[in-house]
């Protein structure tokens, strides 16, 4: 049986996620990375709510920072 070369990307290949406080504007060298978009996202909310409570994780504000995560 052969593979295709779509489960082969699919499988294979997949970059990590990475994220950092500045790429959004705010003064924070904090850094992350993880597999998955979601992966990273669960650091960045738990960061936000110990390092910077009184930023509000409003929808537009996590839209902001879905759209600066970058491939590694």
């Amino acid at each position: 049986m052969a593979l295709s070369y779509i489960s082969i990307i699919q499988k294979g290949d997949e970059m990590a996620k990475t994220y950092t406080c500045r790429d959004v504007g705010v003064d924070c060298d904090w850094r992350t990375s993880g597999a998955t978009e979601d992966e990273v996202m669960a650091t960045i909310s738990e960061h936000a709510a110990q390092v910077h409570p009184t930023i509000e994780l409003t929808p537009d504000l996590v839209a902001s920072v879905r759209g600066v995560i970058k491939d590694e």
